[in-house]
């Protein structure tokens, strides 16, 4: 059984329609979902109420202020996990997404389950994020404790990982990843400095001056964290994102996707490995608009 982790702060409407999403095309999932702390207060409670009836939903008790590529995306799946191992959820596959994702194929756990995790290790020598994590201690001092090698990184949509997997990456990430400044300071802890270090100004002068404080944990932590502990990882995300188009996608990527037409999708050439092991199942990015066209054409395919 697949328990999918999605961390929510938009309209209820929106929240609603990805949820209906993915159950149609995962029949027998479970969701643990994490309202960022900026959601307004009416709307969380509209949306649970929008929700209530539906016994395979469960709400995190626990609110981060979330920010953008500042790493508290990473700590909100941490809780999620935490927070269905304290009530007991019971499921085989911890699955990662973010709010504008969808599902436009079935058939995932079928998948999946002949693999302990999933997740694309970058092939590209550039890029923003890996030059932040070369730079940040705490993974580092992570990485020498438990003789890690690497540090891999990918997006973080469409990653999974065996219940016996995340339970050790959420431990390692608890004991040693989840404070900036160990003890003492946690990114989206705090109301302000979550504001303050997610202004532009700020935040530029912080990445350039201090690398390795904030960026996008979620693209490093959860994979570098499990490459000791899988013997039979599936090299790529299920999740196809157009990394060549602004992460923008089109009616023809839903439908490449769902025909499983690969070879045509722009940004495929990303992904360094034969397309005999490919299989997409979900796309990104959808606008969190319940009238984006998109969203009304992938919905139109769950009737």
């Amino acid at each position: 059984m697949i328990l999918f982790s999605i961390i929510v702060h938009e309209r209820p409407e929106v929240i609603v329609n990805q949820i209906d999403n993915f159950k149609y095309f995962n029949q027998g999932c479970q969701f643990v979902l994490h309202f960022s702390a900026w959601m307004s207060h009416i709307d969380v409670l509209l949306t649970k109420k929008l929700l209530a009836s539906r016994d395979y939903i469960y709400f995190n008790d626990s609110q981060m202020w979330s920010g953008h590529g500042d790493g508290t995306q990473m700590k909100m799946h941490v809780l999620n996990y935490l927070y269905a191992k304290k009530i007991g959820i019971v499921f085989e596959y911890f699955c990662l997404h973010a709010s504008n994702d969808m599902f436009v194929k079935k058939w995932l756990l079928n998948f999946i389950q002949d693999y302990d995790a999933g997740y694309t290790i970058n092939v590209l020598k550039k890029w923003w994020w890996y030059r932040h994590a070369k730079h940040d201690f705490c993974l580092k001092r992570m990485m020498k404790i438990y003789w890690l090698s690497k540090i891999l990184w990918w997006q973080v949509e469409g990653s999974f990982y065996k219940k016996n997997i995340i339970d050790i990456v959420a431990d390692r990430i608890i004991k040693g990843g989840f404070y900036e400044i160990p003890m003492i300071y946690s990114q989206g802890s705090h109301k302000f400095l979550s504001w303050f270090f997610n202004i532009k100004k700020i935040q530029h002068f912080i990445k350039h001056l201090m690398k390795g404080f904030i960026y996008a944990k979620e693209e490093v932590y959860f994979a570098t964290l499990a490459q000791d502990l899988t013997s039979n990882h599936l090299e790529h995300n299920y999740c196809y994102i157009d990394w060549l188009n602004g992460l923008n996608i089109t009616q023809n990527d839903v439908d490449l996707v769902l025909n499983n037409d690969f070879t045509l999708l722009k940004s495929i050439k990303q992904y360094n490995y034969t397309l005999n092991f490919f299989n997409f199942f979900a796309v990104k990015r959808i606008h969190r608009d319940i009238n984006d066209p998109i969203r009304r054409y992938i919905t139109k395919l769950q009737k």
